[in-house]
């Protein structure tokens, strides 16, 4: 096996892991899917898209993002001290538009979508399936096909070592693959973090269109918090215009966070943000919420050492540890 097979396949196993996390997340991470028609033609509903996560986009980008708590697809239009103003290539107006919603702020971007010559590399309507009831089923079955490629590319290996030297123990290669995965679910977790912006208005014509409010008053609404995930998660809700709350929700369940506003005197328009945390039920729910006192990040890091431990404790029933060839590039 050369150098450049083991290094292959590592890089293969993190992008596929944390691909198959993120969609058992209902959190983009390489690959997503458009769900209406706001890019057409640039990118129809159920399209799937590949997305690189390391770059925010600049103005005529495609990037995906938080939008009020709702992955979205859109072209960066401008971007101000504020933020970015985003449109769909299929939109009239701007997201924008009207104090709608504010600016997307850099940390609300997940990625800038893939493009050759300008136009997105796009696999055509696969997104139906990823979205039905059964795609779970889906995510399985692209798991086992991932796991027999490597598979079969494994076996070729081992019928030629006979008459090769034994210089690599699989046991570093299976601790770099458990190192990945815990990476893998740490990063989809703190990846689906996100922000709700309640935007309003303080005016002396409060109550005359929704969102306005005289100056000095009180007002409140609920928001909605939503597990996309197909699995529980525990969520912590906090902010200053809501009670700190943390709690568990089942795949795919919501739960509505009332959210209080005192009207500031001077008037103009203002944004309020609630922040959601959410972290894999791995810890209790108590136990998670006392952790993320001291850090948001604390419980991720637990849980990805518990993950890691795990697997290394597994590691003795899979038999004996075997040596592989390695060969130069």
């Amino acid at each position: 096996m050369r150098v450049s097979d083991i290094v292959f396949d590592l890089l293969l196993l993190g992008i596929f892991i944390p691909s198959i996390a993120g969609f058992i997340m209902g959190r983009p991470v390489f690959v997503s899917y458009a769900y209406s028609d706001s890019m057409t033609p640039t990118i129809n509903r159920w399209d799937v898209f590949f997305i690189n996560p390391l770059s925010k986009g600049e103005v005529g980008d495609i990037i995906v993002f938080n939008l009020s708590g709702k992955w979205t697809v859109h072209r960066v239009y401008a971007i101000t001290t504020e933020g970015y103003i985003t449109k769909g290539d299929n939109n009239i107006a701007t997201d924008q538009q009207d104090n709608k919603n504010p600016p997307v702020k850099r940390d609300q971007i997940i990625g800038k979508v893939i493009t050759i010559g300008g136009r997105p590399i796009k696999i055509p309507k696969i997104g139906k399936y990823l979205q039905s009831k059964n795609s779970h089923y889906l995510a399985v079955g692209l798991a086992l096909v991932g796991g027999a490629i490597l598979g079969v590319g494994g076996e070729k290996e081992r019928k030629r070592r006979k008459r090769r030297r034994k210089v690599i123990d699989t046991s570093v290669i299976y601790v770099l693959m458990a190192t990945l995965l815990a990476i893998g679910i740490v990063f989809t977790a703190s990846m689906s973090w996100r922000e709700i912006g309640i935007t309003y208005a303080s005016t002396l014509a409060g109550g005359q269109k929704e969102g306005w409010y005289l100056p000095g008053t009180t007002f409140s609404e609920n928001i909605t918090v939503k597990n996309y995930a197909k699995i529980p998660m525990v969520f912590i809700v906090e902010g200053k215009v809501v009670n700190r709350e943390a709690f568990k929700l089942s795949g795919e369940e919501e739960r509505n966070i009332k959210v209080t506003i005192h009207v500031p005197e001077e008037t103009r328009i203002y944004t309020e943000s609630v922040k959601v945390y959410s972290y894999y039920p791995i810890l209790p729910t108590s136990v998670i919420d006392r952790l993320h006192d001291e850090n948001a990040y604390l419980p991720l890091l637990i849980e990805g050492l518990l993950v890691f431990a795990g697997l290394i404790m597994l590691k003795p029933f899979l038999g004996e540890p075997e040596y592989i060839p390695l060969r130069r590039f």
